[in-house]
C-alpha cells in the first residue's frame, strides 16, 4: 500500500512539473513575437511586406515556420 500510495505521488509531480514546463515553453514562444517584432529585424507573419522588403534591399529571404503545439 505504501509503495502504490508513494508511486501515485509521484507520478502526480512529475506530471505537474511536465505541464508546468509546457506552459513555461507555450509562454516563451508566444512572448517571441513581441520580442521580434519590438527588435525590428524581422517582419513576422506578414509574407508580402516580407518579399517587398527583401525586393527592395536585394536581400534573400528567411522564411521560418514554427508550430505552438
Amino acid at each position: 500500500m505504501t509503495k502504490s500510495l508513494t508511486l501515485l505521488t509521484g507520478s502526480l509531480l512529475l506530471a505537474a512539473t511536465a505541464l508546468n514546463a509546457a506552459e513555461d515553453r507555450r509562454e516563451r514562444v508566444l512572448n517571441d513575437r513581441k520580442e521580434v517584432e519590438a527588435a525590428g529585424h524581422w517582419i513576422y507573419n506578414d509574407l508580402p511586406k516580407g518579399f517587398a522588403e527583401a525586393a527592395r534591399t536585394g536581400r534573400p529571404l528567411l522564411i521560418v515556420v514554427r508550430c505552438v503545439p
